[in-house]
């Protein structure tokens, strides 16, 4: 049995479905210089999802977790064992409950596939998570692991599986952080410094949070370090004062001479009760807010503008509110579906406000001719996943046609609250003379997906072989080099 780490009880963003088990996954990569990286697992179970049964001082529940992890398609190593949820006294306290584990792997690139199987309900749908890894460190250059996330943080007493740097590490497992929670902990590792910049040398660790849509600079923090094999950085935040939206943790390392060495990223998303500054001077309620619209083209744009961030259900209720005609039903509508996404400790109304302004921004930048920006590929998928990390556009190159490509360092789909890391997507303009780009090709579960996106690019050889991914002659075009190495 899986040693069981910590018992915490989640809020209202975890989705909870009584067919199927349900669990969030992550994983962190680090380095042992004098040893073999090692990838590290995070896993939350959402207690109400697996079925309890009566034992000894109250209900507990059990989960069968089996780990592949594969390497050139055969497997690589792996793990199969069983987890026990803590003992709730009843129905009414059911909590989560967090398990990790460290696989050693060496430079390479690995696929991982994670299922849990409820052992007290084997007829219950499955969690299975699936991921590509790639594993690079080199010795001559400087390089880090994953930014962890932290729930909490003590020193190391007993070594063990969650121990790093002479502390314990409690994974901290989504990219989310509600209103109680107002501090912001993570660990970062940096290796070879010593080797790059001299042994004995200082520098400076310089972590900031910025917002995501504009790259503004929210809060900032720095520690001082001293060169060696390893380099651990354990640090927080007060977040308390960040208002709801979408951010990444800078962490950048900088030599004595202020030149940055080393720049990591994550990813998270912050709601907060703090209302912004939106141009009325009282708060309003949603439905007050929307009280003051009756123009059934309003609505109707309202509505619709709904349907990227919206599950396949709430999407059919769009569809017979639009065709409806009646204002006030899409009122009802607009106000409900806020009301849901808010949850019972969120503004509806700061929700709405941030979004909507996200919506103008994709109506002002990817229309396409008549057509509003959310009804776009680009738009859409701005809205669905936020904007892209790294955004390459070549409006102009031999025997292509115009095209972009966009990477997601980490990617949060707003329709079904899943996490993704490392995705690129490819647009592409074939009429030239407009502003429409259609997706191509796209990485994201879920998307459309073309390993022979590059002939949908290309102007000439558009009848691809079958057994070819690319056209044969590529000469004055950098799809390829964008698309590996996004600037």
């Amino acid at each position: 049995m899986k040693k069981l780490v910590l018992i915490f009880v989640f809020g209202w963003f975890f989705l909870h479905s009584s067919a199927s088990v349900t669990a969030y996954f992550n994983y962190g990569i680090f380095n042992v210089p004098s040893g073999s990286p090692f990838i590290e697992t995070y896993l939350t179970v959402i207690g109400s999802s697996i079925r309890h049964k009566a034992v000894n001082g109250g209900l507990q529940g059990s989960v069968n977790i089996k780990v592949l992890i594969t390497k050139n398609g055969e497997l690589y190593t792996g793990d199969n064992y069983n987890l026990l949820s803590p003992v709730d006294k009843d129905t009414l306290s059911i909590t989560s409950f967090i398990d990790n584990h460290r696989y050693a792997l060496p430079n390479g690139s690995y696929g991982i596939e994670i299922t849990l199987t409820d052992n007290n309900d084997p007829l219950k749908k499955s969690f299975t998570y699936k991921e590509n890894v790639v594993i690079n460190y080199s010795k001559t250059e400087i390089s880090s692991s994953s930014i962890q996330a932290l729930e909490s943080y003590a020193k190391t007493v007993n070594q063990s599986s969650i121990s790093k740097s002479g502390y314990d590490l409690i994974p901290y497992n989504v990219n989310y952080y509600p209103e109680k929670q107002n501090k912001l902990s993570f660990y970062m590792e940096t290796y070879a410094t010593d080797t790059v910049l001299g042994k004995g040398q200082n520098f400076v660790y310089e972590y900031h949070i910025e917002r995501k849509e504009d790259s503004v600079e929210m809060m900032r923090g720095f520690k001082k370090q001293t060169t060696a094999k390893v380099n651990p950085l354990l640090a927080q935040l007060d977040i308390s004062g960040l208002e709801t939206g979408n951010y990444y943790l800078v962490i950048q390392l900088k030599d004595k001479t202020n030149k940055v060495q080393l720049q990591k990223k994550w990813f998270f998303q912050r709601r907060n009760n703090i209302l912004k500054a939106i141009g009325y001077k009282e708060k309003r309620s949603v439905y007050e807010f929307f009280g003051n619209y009756n123009n059934i083209d309003t609505m109707k744009m309202f509505v619709e503008c709904l349907w990227p961030i919206s599950t396949t259900l709430e999407k059919d209720w769009q569809i017979n509110v639009s065709l409806s005609k009646d204002p006030e039903a899409m009122k009802k509508y607009i106000v409900d579906f806020w009301q849901k996404k808010s949850g019972d400790s969120l503004d509806p109304l700061q929700l709405w406000i941030a979004y909507y302004d996200q919506v103008k921004y994709v109506n002002k930048t990817f229309r396409c001719g008549k057509q509003r920006g959310y009804y776009t590929d680009r738009g859409r998928m701005y809205l669905q996943y936020g904007k892209p990390d790294q955004r390459v556009q070549q409006p102009s190159e031999p025997y292509s046609y115009p095209y972009e490509i966009w990477q997601y360092y980490t990617v949060y789909d707003q329709t079904n609250g899943q996490f993704y890391h490392n995705k690129k997507c490819v647009f592409v303009n074939k009429n030239i003379a407009d502003d429409c780009y259609k997706l191509i090709h796209c990485e994201i579960r879920g998307e459309q997906y073309n390993d022979k996106w590059r002939y949908e690019i290309t102007k000439r050889e558009n009848n691809p072989n079958l057994d070819a991914t690319q056209p044969s002659t590529q000469q004055g075009n950098n799809y390829n080099e964008f698309f590996n190495n996004p600037k």
